[in-house]
């Protein structure tokens, strides 16, 4: 996978083993949306960005995905990188058009389904019980492989 992780200026500090944590998500959510072999950048942001986006952004022209990590939880920030990585697959499908409402419609339907899907199968079946500790979340799902 060749994936490129940017924290912007702004951001909060983001420690080397949380780091890891959304390494390994992108690359099952990248699995799981066919995008293995796509080059891939996310920015991390801080909570005020000075950016015309809400949580996150997919930026068809560079193929840059942005991502508000202030404030927010790591799972939650990461559903942000799915659903931005699901517009990247639509992207590559050719579906992404000038017209596409920015929120209901089939595209940004499918983003919300496959991101909230990715990330509920990540926590439940991939992060470990002590992955899961760190992030201060609950012991939801079946031991990790």
């Amino acid at each position: 996978m060749n994936a490129k992780l940017v924290i912007v200026k702004g951001c909060p500090n983001i420690d080397k083993d949380i780091q890891v944590l959304i390494a390994k998500y992108v690359k099952y959510a990248c699995q799981q949306l066919g995008l293995e072999d796509k080059p891939i950048t996310i920015r991390l942001l801080g909570s005020n960005p000075n950016e015309p986006i809400t949580t996150g952004a997919y930026t068809p022209s560079t193929k840059v995905i942005s991502s508000i990590a202030g404030g927010r939880h790591m799972i939650d920030y990461c559903r942000t990188i799915a659903h931005e990585l699901t517009h990247m697959k639509q992207d590559y499908q050719k579906r992404i058009t000038d017209n596409i409402p920015e929120i209901g419609g089939e595209i940004e339907d499918e983003a919300n389904v496959m991101s909230g899907r990715i990330t509920k199968h990540f926590v439940k079946n991939i992060l470990t019980p002590e992955e899961k500790k760190k992030l201060g979340l609950g012991s939801y799902g079946s031991d990790a492989k």
